[in-house]
């Protein structure tokens, strides 16, 4: 992307509550819906809290969009680079996140918005008092909003943070032999004393723009950290998942894979701990070198935003301590979308945030007022590693729970009971309950004529169905392209996960097929009634690599649930060709609905009073080719809102 920059002085100031227990947290604002309406620099202040430890600190990032000005003549709401920068004053100006803009151009009509949660624990140090805090947009359309949050946790951290420094802080251009990147990413000296025990770099880095070889954002490249001009460490900077991208689908080139970042995700720092390699009072070089590259436009380039900064600890402050980070499924959190909802398996997020090694923790884990389960992890987690962990396929979180809170709590570290810090051994999530089909239901995928990379003759989709253990009990593979495929499952009371993989990480139907030659149409994939053959689930086919449902499955028929675990509710053909659409639900409440265009204008209003009848078309006969969304409103329950797409 390019770089523009645009100075803007803006200030306000909240004052934070102040506690003073382990555990209370101190909720600070330094943004509230701060309108984006142009690029550059936010800059603000906030005042925080003085004389505290906090256990961790995060950053609330929440995106959303507004209404631009009739007339505006950039209001794209594309991908574009954020930065936020703490500006202490008799210290560095530190970036202290990096997050990238998701194509966001339907959320103003569907009222979306989005928590990026960020831990800046790392910035202790510096996040205290009266503090000025900068906000860097890089884009060249606006129509997002901005409220920054900090979420202060008192407590004692896994080490106290001693500074942070800034090694390199700047976009610098990659493949340019008159600025070539190395000339700004020089060898730099570096000295600290006790009671530091604990340094590490911290590099935040993602490549923008392309030149003839789609360097840097669509290029694969290394970079190698010396110490003391030895190389001790290379990683490769790039995202190769943007299709499994949580906040999805969007509406641009979400899921091509790019150099370390995704549209619509934070840019994860890399940590490198040089703890071994040096010592107090000693002085040591850090050198960051680029993998070597010269561009075939030397007028176009790409490049790299670089941020590599040394952070300084004292000494661990705990033996023997495990952390619950997260609750990954079942979790209600956008944050955690493609693993929800779940029925069976619940996935945690833990961290080793004691200086002894963890072989073994024991949890215990239920719904709110239900029964608890027991699980044994094991393995080897050393000191701030982090693992992903599946607990037992015991507990199936069934639809119609009356609490839907998901509990899991610490019981043994290494074989003894809890461990030096009790206030990160529990952990509480809210979730929404899966949906319920009947035993027996029809899957109906029409394949489109895209041929798999990776198994040449067939198409790039396929799909199974798992039960509760993982076993495979339904399946569809190696299809042929352009056909319409209807099997019957017939699966016993119980829970499953429906997975439909795409070899090619585009999904079954895309709106940039319109530019591929030849252009591969668009597949649909739905889960129907046997009898009446409409559906009791249509999948969006712009889901990049891989899409799921997980449900479960009862011989009670009246126990089927959308996705607001109300009624079957759902738009088909979807998109449509023809001059009707069907409203499907089941419920025999009336209710108003209306059309809006991508805009927000209402185009078409009406009301339907169901008389048993679960099939309603609603005549779109007037209505042009575009994206429009379908607002139904009930007389008792909430508003349900379904978007769909108009091809004539």
């Amino acid at each position: 992307m390019k770089k523009l920059l645009f100075y803007l002085l803006l200030s306000t100031a909240i004052a934070p509550q102040v506690y003073s227990n382990p555990g209370d947290t101190t909720w600070v604002t330094i943004y509230n819906l701060r309108k984006i309406t142009q690029w550059g620099n936010y800059d603000t202040s906030a005042v925080l809290p003085t004389g505290k430890i906090f256990r961790k600190i995060k950053l609330h990032y929440i995106l959303g969009r507004y209404a631009c000005p009739a007339g505006t003549q950039y209001c794209g709401s594309w991908d574009y680079t954020t930065q936020v920068y703490a500006k202490p004053a008799n210290a560095d100006t530190v970036e202290i996140a990096r997050i990238i803009t998701p194509y966001a151009n339907d959320w103003l009509t569907s009222n979306r918005k989005h928590d990026f949660t960020v831990d800046v624990t790392d910035y202790a140090s510096i996040l205290n008092g009266n503090l000025d805090f900068r906000y860097k947009y890089d884009g060249y359309s606006w129509g997002f909003t901005l409220t920054l949050k900090l979420e202060m946790i008192e407590g004692t951290p896994p080490m106290n943070v001693i500074s942070a420094k800034n090694i390199y802080d700047g976009y610098f251009s990659y493949g340019n032999t008159t600025y070539p990147i190395e000339n700004y990413l020089i060898e730099k000296s570096y000295l600290y004393n006790t009671p530091v025990a604990k340094a590490y770099i911290k590099n935040t880095i993602s490549g923008h723009g392309a030149d003839d070889n789609d360097c840097s954002e669509f290029c694969s490249k290394y970079y190698n950290l010396k110490i003391n001009g030895a190389a001790v460490s290379q990683k490769q900077l790039w995202k190769s998942d943007c299709g499994k991208n949580d906040i999805s689908p969007q509406t641009g080139t979400w899921l091509y894979d790019r150099a370390n970042w995704c549209p619509g995700q934070i840019v994860y720092p890399i940590n490198h701990d040089i703890s071994a390699i040096t010592a107090p009072a000693s002085t040591f070089s850090v050198d960051l070198d680029m993998q070597p590259y010269t561009s075939p436009t030397q007028s176009n380039t790409g490049g790299f935003n670089i941020v590599s900064q040394l952070i300084t600890y004292a000494a661990p402050n705990y033996s023997r301590d495990i952390s619950i980070e997260d609750i990954i499924s079942p979790n209600l959190d956008p944050n955690y979308a493609r693993s929800n909802n779940a029925c069976n398996n619940p996935v945690i997020k833990i961290k080793n945030t004691g200086a002894n090694p963890v072989t073994e923790v024991v949890f215990n884990y239920g719904i709110a007022g239900g029964a608890s389960s027991s699980y044994t992890w094991t393995g080897t987690l050393n000191f701030l590693e982090e693992a992903i962990v599946q607990l037992g396929p015991t507990l199936q979180l069934y639809n119609g729970n009356t609490t839907n809170q998901f509990n899991v709590a610490i019981d043994k570290v290494n074989g003894i009971s809890a461990d030096d810090n009790s206030f990160n051994n529990t952990y509480v999530s809210t979730y929404n309950a899966v949906k319920v089909y009947p035993n027996k239901f029809v899957v109906q995928f029409s394949t489109n004529a895209a041929t798999s990379p990776i198994n040449p003759g067939f198409n790039e989709a396929h799909w199974t169905i798992k039960d509760i253990n993982g076993n495979i009990v339904a399946s569809r593979i190696n299809n042929l392209n352009s056909t319409v495929f209807k099997d019957t499952v017939d699966l016993p009371d119980g829970c499953y996960t429906f997975t439909m993989d795409d070899d090619g990480c585009d999904g079954i139907s895309w709106w940039a097929y319109q530019y591929y030659t030849p252009n591969p149409g668009a597949g649909t994939l739905r889960f129907n009634k046997l009898s009446p053959a409409i559906p009791l689930k249509t999948f969006n086919g712009d889901f990049g690599c891989q899409i799921n449902e997980r449900f479960m499955t009862t011989s009670t028929v009246t126990a089927i649930y959308n996705e607001e675990n109300t009624t079957l509710f759902d738009l088909f053909p979807n998109p449509t060709t023809s001059s009707f659409i069907n409203l499907i639900y089941s419920n025999k409440e009336p209710l108003n609905y209306s059309i809006t265009d991508i805009t927000g204008k209402v185009v078409k209003f009406g009301q339907i009073d169901n008389n048993n009848a679960e099939l309603h078309p609603i005549e779109i006969d007037g209505l042009i080719s575009g994206m429009y969304f379908m607002i139904c409103k009930f007389e008792k329950s909430e508003t349900i809102i379904r978007k769909f797409v108009i091809d004539k």
